[in-house]
């Protein structure tokens, strides 16, 4: 929780005061030419947290409870323990473009509704009408906010801060998720001859002869001379050990293999894709892929093993193994168009 220590002061070449606060996932700052006016800034922000606080000589340090804690459980507030859940036990859980969505509908689905309360003075019923509001308009989004509210108050279970998570008692109907759709062989075409010579071409094909996923295209590495691609998986979770996946460069592939597409936005990347093909989202390139693939005579667990899904089984995950010499033999199938 803010301490004396995590704040720095600096005074600019212009002469304001600047008192900045850039830890727990916070990007504070407050400034003035008067450092009394810098300092009582930050008092107001501190205030928020409903800590208890005194005046230092110095600056605002928190008072300590007895137990030698800087805040006592019962005015723990959310703001400041969700944060604290999310930048330093949920981030090292998944890979950064899920955390970064994960930050986003925190920001715009929780916050507004639980910042102002301490963690105790949250109930099931007050979480129970603001769910069965957002599930009518956005089930999807409904679902990751139980999520995100039931990782947090879990966490408050554990370090002592409350005696029971209110999400036990707060049910909310099951969202129905579409898996995406392939994209017909006409809608292929079409969709391959509309994004000729647009900025983004090599990017689109790379991702509908390889089945890499959007949170993937920015680490894609092609070995020309061994006739392979290495992809960082996108969707890890924290138990599981296989970090990089190689498969084949396909024949369509090679087509757009030495092109260098850059940093690319996925969530930007997205809309673009919508423009040429305004019936489909950009996943449903890589659906394309496993699509044809099928189609083609690969066989699923090669197929899943090229897309970084799980095999469905436990003795499959295990024990099956396709030697990259096997897998660039069943990758000459792949021409469809």
């Amino acid at each position: 929780m803010p301490r004396l220590k995590d704040f720095s002061i600096r005074q600019k070449e212009n002469g304001v005061y600047e008192i900045r606060f850039r830890r727990y996932g916070y990007n504070e700052s407050f400034s003035s030419k008067d450092f009394s006016v810098a300092k009582q800034k930050a008092f107001t922000w501190l205030a928020t947290f409903e800590h208890e606080i005194q005046a230092n000589e110095n600056f605002v340090i928190l008072k300590r409870s007895e137990k030698g804690d800087f805040y006592e459980s019962n005015t723990v507030m959310f703001k400041v323990f969700a944060h604290n859940y999310l930048y330093n036990v949920k981030k090292s859980m998944v890979v950064q473009y899920t955390f970064d969505n994960i930050i986003n509908i925190y920001k715009n689905h929780v916050a507004k509704i639980y910042d102002k309360y301490p963690v105790s003075k949250i109930k099931p019923e007050m979480i129970q009408k603001h769910l069965n509001v957002l599930s009518k308009e956005k089930g999807r989004t409904c679902e990751t906010v139980r999520s995100i509210l039931n990782g947090i108050f879990e966490y408050a279970v554990a370090s002592g801060v409350i005696d029971r998570n209110p999400m036990k008692a707060v049910f909310i109907k099951k969202h129905e998720r579409t898996t995406g759709t392939a994209l017909s062989k006409d809608e292929e075409r079409n969709f391959v001859e509309s994004i000729k010579g647009t900025k983004h071409e090599a990017i689109f094909l790379k991702m509908l002869y390889s089945g890499v996923r959007p949170c993937e295209i920015n680490d894609i590495k092609e070995d020309l001379e061994h006739n392979t691609i290495t992809i960082k998986n996108g969707k890890l979770k924290s138990y599981q050990k296989n970090l990089f996946r190689i498969i084949p460069i396909f024949p369509l592939y090679k087509q757009v293999a030495e092109c260098d597409c850059g940093k690319l936005n996925p969530r930007k990347l997205s809309y673009e894709f919508r423009e040429y093909c305004p019936n489909h989202q950009l996943k449903d390139l890589r659906h394309t892929f496993t699509t044809r693939a099928r189609e083609c005579g690969i066989d699923n667990e090669l197929v899943a093993v090229w897309t970084g899904h799980s095999l469905g089984n436990i003795t499959s995950s295990v024990y099956t193994h396709f030697s990259i010499e096997f897998q660039q033999e069943q990758a000459k199938k792949l021409v469809y168009i």
